[in-house]
């Protein structure tokens, strides 16, 4: 069954709403939320690489959720940006983002527009303030097990999900529109006050599992019982840096959340590396060693692993 948007249908919550929204690469997370948003009536488009642009303009964007339901939902899409948007949802891999951008330019976006990166890692934030300097970008974090099988067609599976979103100095009633938007889809949000907790607390999380899991080429359950005492170490990195950026975290958190998931979750960046894509090693591991060396904080384990991970990329 195929949602076409109506535009004359109100705002399902609230009564201005977030305006026009526009998602930057529709892949697994990206894709998911441009399906929900659609379906529920929001204006959307999608902005994309010229053959997925052109496929999902034609047959539309087909979501399959076991918790928000299977559909396809007819989405406007393009390979550049044709709209004036509101809200701007980047969604693309950190190893693409500079490229990907170039698809929307700065005269695309309203003054004042919301940016939501729904990157890993934390120097896409400034990347972003510093290219679109009329706008605000939200820091913020997505947790979802979703995927993109085919162009225009994403699985949703895993059994958590969760958006956060910093409102970053950006007036909050805007904030709370947008979030009130996504919730209204089934889409758990959060808002948060500290741009910098978000977005360590992410990290403290990610890193461990994406650097250990890709590094021993297995899902979370094998490297819990058998690579426990990397795991706990990149996180005690993490948690280090952060605290001398006056972040307080507690590795203890992360290990327990590791242990409750799912045996054979797997990280994104592991996918990349079995399905022979760039990883986004340098967005998450070095990013956590520039700040680690900025602050004089050593992180050798994380180190250690980036470093074997980046020669594993190179050798392709």
């Amino acid at each position: 069954m195929t949602s076409h948007p109506d535009p004359s249908r109100p705002a399902p919550a609230g009564e201005a709403g977030p305006g026009h929204i526009t998602v930057l690469a529709p892949g697994g997370v990206g894709g998911l939320l441009a399906g929900l948003l659609a379906r529920d009536g929001r204006s959307v488009d999608i902005v994309a690489t010229e053959p997925t642009a052109a496929r999902i303009a034609r047959d539309g964007l087909r979501v399959e959720s076991a918790a928000l339901g299977d559909f396809t939902a007819a989405v406007e899409a393009a390979p550049a940006a044709r709209r004036t948007a509101d809200v701007l949802i980047v969604a693309t891999k950190a190893t693409s983002l500079e490229p990907a951008l170039d698809r929307v330019p700065a005269g695309r976006l309203a003054d004042g527009a919301l940016i939501v990166p729904l990157l890993n890692g934390f120097e896409h934030v400034d990347l972003l303030r510093a290219r679109y300097p009329r706008a605000r970008v939200l820091s913020s974090a997505i947790w979802v097990e979703s995927t993109r099988v085919a162009p225009g067609h994403i699985r949703q599976t895993g059994p958590f999900a969760g958006l956060h979103i910093a409102y970053s100095g950006a007036p909050a009633d805007r904030v709370e529109d947008l979030a009130a938007a996504v919730r209204a889809t089934g889409f758990p949000v959060e808002l948060r006050d500290d741009e910098a907790a978000l977005l360590w607390g992410k990290l403290h999380f990610l890193l461990p599992t994406a650097l250990v899991c890709t590094h021993a080429e297995q899902p979370v359950g094998g490297v819990r019982a058998e690579r426990r005492a990397d795991l706990a170490a990149v996180a005690d990195e993490v948690a280090a840096v952060a605290a001398a950026r006056g972040v307080g975290l507690d590795s203890g958190d992360v290990i327990a959340i590791v242990d409750a998931l799912p045996p054979g979750t797997k990280p994104s960046m592991l996918r990349d590396r079995e399905a022979g894509r760039p990883m986004e090693v340098d967005a998450l591991g070095g990013a956590l060693l520039r700040a680690g060396r900025a602050a004089g904080v050593p992180t050798p384990v994380t180190e250690r692993l980036v470093a074997d991970l980046e020669r594993i990329g190179a050798a392709g």
